[in-house]
């Protein structure tokens, strides 16, 4: 009886057609968009040395196994508790679109229409536009929601002259909800010829600060940096497009700097690599000649195209023992840049399934010392040619370790922090050089000088 029951149910429910559930729809449309947006948006942080900045887009709603949806709810809006937060809230709104005033009314009343999309309360009925502007290849926009005492931020992307509703479309939510802070920094990376290329670098500041950018840094023998800084004639913002140079950015409020570092752009130079997309990496030195071209342009760095130096593989002791190539590219100074790359594929993977397939280092044409990439202790030294040994001291100028070198390189598994300096020695066992490595105990991920961060 219960199972005639049952079919009887079913056969009268088979006609029965549910009305669509909107909070479903709104949910594919979210996970439709931000699948959209990863396939053109590397991510949305500045990475400077130690500090990271909060990412402001290109989230993903999907669980770790990507079978379904997890639950979507309005992000908490933060304090507007600093009164830089606040002058940049009420700041007027920026760029070369900032004058269209019909088109900052549509943005403003699309994007408060798209609140629940874009995980927003509704309460925060207050929607300025902080941030409009066309840039080679791309429109950019910048919308805070708030009331009298919160807020939050968002920031969408397009192609040039990109609709409202193709803005919102390619306007992303970050996993998690994020601090107020006085800036808006962001970067995009598109993907062309298999490979991510930055194409989109914005840094916004309060109205009234001053933005001077440098091109032109020269790396010195002993690591320092000789530059000069350009202005640039925007009130607190600076963009940067596809083809441009963002080099080193410099931001300047009230006769403070607030800022400088690299570039937005060089936040995808620290070597967190994918393994989906390094395992398709073809050619180890057009690799890693590409990358420290790109380190040495987003920090605002001149030198010589990069030369490999060096290709082999890591001594066994360095798990997985992979390929590797040394680059170096120098000043007109002498100061040289070096990047040492591994094959990622050869890397123990770690459980975030991120890898550190390559590490930097300053020095001389005459010689560097570049830390191991991956998680093991150890450096690189490449000396002269003529180099057979070498001796890694400490502060006190007593060895720590040393070993023969082949062809001027060797590697050495060593504590970083523990090394101070470095002398290399020819075949008569006669000194040739001697020099400081002051960088090896700082992030060796950036070449030029610390970053300022005063905000």
């Amino acid at each position: 009886m219960a199972d005639e029951i049952r079919h009887a149910l079913a056969r009268l429910a088979e006609p029965v057609v549910p009305e669509p559930d909107p909070y479903q729809r709104l949910l594919r449309r979210v996970r439709r968009r931000r699948q959209r947006q990863a396939a053109v948006t590397g991510v949305a942080a500045l990475v400077l040395g130690v500090v990271l900045l909060p990412p402001l887009g290109g989230a993903n709603l999907l669980t770790s196994d990507g079978s379904s949806l997890t639950t979507a709810a309005y992000q908490p809006a933060s304090p507007i508790d600093d009164p830089m937060v606040r002058r940049l809230l009420d700041s007027p709104t920026r760029g070369s679109l900032a004058g269209d005033t019909t088109l900052i009314a549509t943005i403003e009343r699309e994007y408060r229409a798209a609140r629940a999309e874009l995980l927003v309360d509704p309460s925060l009925e207050d929607v300025r536009v902080l941030f409009a502007h066309d840039a080679p290849g791309a429109r950019v926009v910048v919308v805070a929601y708030l009331d009298d005492s919160h807020a939050l931020l968002r920031q969408g992307s397009g192609p040039a002259g990109a609709s409202v509703p193709e803005l919102l479309d390619q306007t992303g939510t970050p996993d998690e909800p994020q601090e107020l802070t006085p800036y808006v920094f962001f970067g995009r990376h598109s993907l062309a010829d298999d490979d991510h290329s930055a194409d989109l670098a914005v840094g916004l500041a309060p109205a009234g600060c001053q933005v001077e950018i440098s091109t032109d840094g020269r790396l010195q023998p002993d690591g320092s940096i000789v530059r000069s800084w350009r202005p640039v004639d925007t009130d607190g913002f600076v963009v940067h497009g596809a083809g441009e140079t963002a080099g080193r950015w410099q931001f300047t409020c009230d006769g403070v700097v607030r800022y400088a570092g690299p570039a937005v752009q060089t936040g995808m130079v620290r070597t967190t690599v994918p393994i989906a997309s390094a395992l398709r990496q073809p050619d180890l030195s057009v690799s890693a000649v590409r990358e420290l071209r790109g380190m040495l342009d987003g920090e605002g760095l001149t030198g010589s195209t990069p030369q490999v130096r060096w290709t082999g593989r890591l001594p066994a002791w360095v798990p997985g023992a992979p390929a590797a190539v040394l680059v170096r590219s120098c000043s007109a100074d002498g100061g040289c840049a070096a990047m040492l790359k591994a094959d990622v594929r050869a890397l123990p993977r770690s459980e975030s399934a991120v890898l550190l397939d390559r590490r930097t280092g300053v020095g001389s044409s005459d010689i560097v010392v570049v830390p191991l990439p991956g998680e093991t202790a150890g450096l690189l030294v490449a000396g002269p040619e003529s180099a057979t040994r070498a001796e890694l001291v400490d502060a006190r100028g007593s060895t720590v370790t040393d070993g023969p070198l082949i062809n001027g390189l060797g590697v050495f598994a060593v504590d970083n922090r523990k090394v101070a300096g470095l002398k290399v020695f020819d075949g008569a066992d006669q000194l040739l050089l001697s020099t400081a490595t002051p960088r090896l105990t700082a992030d060796s991920y950036q070449l030029a000088e610390p970053t300022v961060w005063l905000w």
